[in-house]
């Protein structure tokens, strides 16, 4: 009877999770919707989504018109979209944050927002949204230079917008693609991939579109130092962003021109340009905008004689500098409180399910008799602990998995940041100036500042390095065991049979994490001289070996945080581990956990 119970207990979980997760087909574009947490009902729902579309377009209409009008109506949407958990409306509000911060220049909060948007749609089956956040990941990843991955996120957003038939979106992505190529300058490959974005939106009669290649086009003649052919593009993009009252345009073009005038000492023109870009940028509250602006200024005075003019923009440069790091920090902290309402919203509506579920047991208990209910309600508390436990679990990796995160972002964005403006700051130092003994001085702290700053790159990226979420665990363990044997003190070994194929996502994070715990203790407490990683690939499982001839551990029965945080990683991949240890013999740990490979 028991057993008898616990099926119809099971099976009503069943039909409600079933319910729940019931989907509906809808238009969006070109492609069709998958909406997967709107099929329970929900109140206010139907009103919320009408506003959720209302403030969506508001948004799209002001981003380029008012910034802060535009993310005034984006915030509306994330919220109202993560108080019904509507995964359509959240997707909404991410491109238009995206696109937002791709024109502020916060590529670090684009990069969060692209990988939140990638895994969502991929969630929902919404690829017209995993292209756009791929777009919007190769935009990040050109702003700091790492042009392989940027290429293959473009091209992947080619040919997805390709099969899609998103004319619109294609054409802005294969001129993505184009600037590129040109910032690697390959300047012919750009040429054609321009020519290809001209003639697709000239075929779309898209006034825009065409007049962002015409830009794109113009900046690469500023490169090329061809600073005429340059000026008459400037001038034919400034008239369509014109034609269609397209106010940002208008600014990004005009300090394009301004600083194409200055280097054509053309300085009455080039001010004039700047002053018109300077208005704009303050309609438009952008910051980043504004200090281009007023550094083309301060320079055009400068080169005809104002210098109290030149001064005055100097100053508000250094002022709006400021502004622009306060608001940088001010938005990062926005979007992760956004990402933690987003995650204590799933957290309380689990916790809503989990109390329905409740009482409808508790309507089950009452019509059996004692023994039954008694049986019953053992089993589902105890059923809770483990529960419970394996949520406190999860929830600790995921705490430190957050925790790396940050503070990375804290090292890479704060500490990464004040030791690039230092080193900037010396380049301004003139060298000529100087006695020889200051010049030895000089360069001595030069490169102290360029070293530490490398020192801190390195460790962001060791946090959480950039090869695991693109290529793989493989080759975040190549370049984690080569940084390792920079310290000329142990001498690590990598050892790989098989992994031809890569591993799910959560698998290789725990992998490459476990590994780097391993390697930290064993520079910091074993006092060995060499030390070994082994990848092994089997049929059904895999297996890491890590293991030194240091010292081993004086008292195996007491272990620290670290290997207690391995011990639960292992088994949160319901995997094995077993650790040997002699003294003057080293450690060997063995972690075996079960195979589940990328499709």
């Amino acid at each position: 009877m028991n057993e008898f119970y616990k099926l119809i207990l099971f099976f009503s979980f069943g039909c409600i999770l079933f319910a729940a997760q019931c989907t509906s087909i809808g238009q969006n574009g070109q492609e069709k919707a998958v909406e997967v947490v709107e099929a329970k009902p929900q109140e206010g729902f139907a009103e919320d989504t009408a506003l959720i579309r209302k403030y969506y377009k508001l948004g799209s209409e002001y981003l380029f018109l008012d910034a802060e009008k535009s993310m005034f109506y984006a915030k509306h949407v994330l919220r109202l979209s993560q108080k019904h958990q509507w995964g359509v409306g959240k997707l909404l509000a991410y491109n238009l944050l995206s696109t937002y911060y791709l024109l502020d220049g916060s590529y670090d909060i684009l990069r969060e927002l692209s990988n939140e948007t990638i895994t969502l749609s991929r969630q929902l089956n919404l690829p017209t949204f995993t292209a756009h956040g791929k777009r919007f990941l190769g935009e990040s990843y050109s702003e700091y230079r790492q042009w392989d991955s940027s290429r293959i996120n473009y091209e992947h957003a080619v040919q997805m917008f390709t099969r899609l038939k998103a004319d619109s979106s294609l054409a802005l992505s294969i001129e993505n693609l184009g600037n590129c190529y040109r910032e690697k300058s390959m300047y012919d490959v750009a040429v054609k991939l321009y020519d290809q974005s001209y003639k697709m939106f000239d075929k779309m009669n898209s006034d825009w579109g065409r007049a962002t290649v015409l830009q794109s086009i113009g900046y690469m003649h500023v490169r090329l130092a061809h600073y005429t052919e340059a000026e008459q593009y400037f001038l034919r993009s400034i008239a369509l962003f014109r034609k269609i009252d397209n106010r940002y345009g208008q600014l990004n073009c005009l300090n394009d021109l301004s600083n194409t005038y200055f280097y054509l000492k053309k300085y009455d023109q080039s001010i004039e340009a700047g002053l018109k870009a300077f208005e704009y940028a303050k309609i438009y509250h952008s910051s980043q905008q504004t200090n281009w602006a007023l550094v083309t200024l301060a320079r055009s005075y400068k080169a005809i004689g104002k210098y109290d003019v030149a001064l005055d923009y100097s100053q508000e440069v250094n002022f709006v500098r400021r502004m622009i790091h306060d608001e940088s920090i001010k938005r990062q902290y926005t979007m992760y409180q956004l990402m933690y309402d987003n995650k204590l919203m799933d957290t309380e509506i689990q916790q809503k399910i989990i109390n329905e579920q409740r009482v409808q047991q508790r309507i089950l208990i009452a019509f059996t008799c004692v023994v039954i209910l008694s049986a019953i309600f053992l089993w589902f508390n105890n059923k809770k602990l483990r529960a419970k436990n394996a949520e406190i679990e999860a929830a600790l990796i995921e705490g430190q998995t957050i925790e790396r995160k940050r503070v990375a972002a804290e090292l890479h964005d704060h500490l990464g940041g004040t030791l690039a403006s230092l080193n900037w700051y010396l380049y301004g130092i003139d060298k000529k100036v100087l006695s020889e003994e200051e010049q030895k001085i000089y360069d001595s702290v030069h490169q102290m500042v360029g070293a530490a700053y490398r020192e801190v790159r390195s460790l962001s990226h060791n946090l959480m390095p950039a090869e695991l979420e693109e290529h793989g665990l493989t080759m975040a363990l190549h370049r984690l065991i080569n940084k390792l044997n920079e310290n000329k003190k142990i001498a690590f070994t990598f050892n790989l049979k098989g992994m031809n194929s890569r591993l799910n996502n959560k698998i290789e994070f725990e992998l490459y994490s476990i590994v780097l715990e391993l390697t930290n203790n064993i520079i910091k407490h074993s006092g060995a001289t060499e030390a070994l990683v082994e990848l092994t690939e089997n049929v059904k499982t895999i297996v890491l070996i890590v293991s030194d001839d240091g010292t081993g551990m004086i008292e195996p029965d007491r272990q620290g945080v670290g290997l207690r945080n391995i011990k639960s990683r292992v088994e949160s991949l319901h995997g094995k581990i077993q650790i040997h240890s002699q003294i003057k013999n080293g450690i060997r740990v063995e972690i075996e956990i079960p195979k589940v490979v990328i499709k």
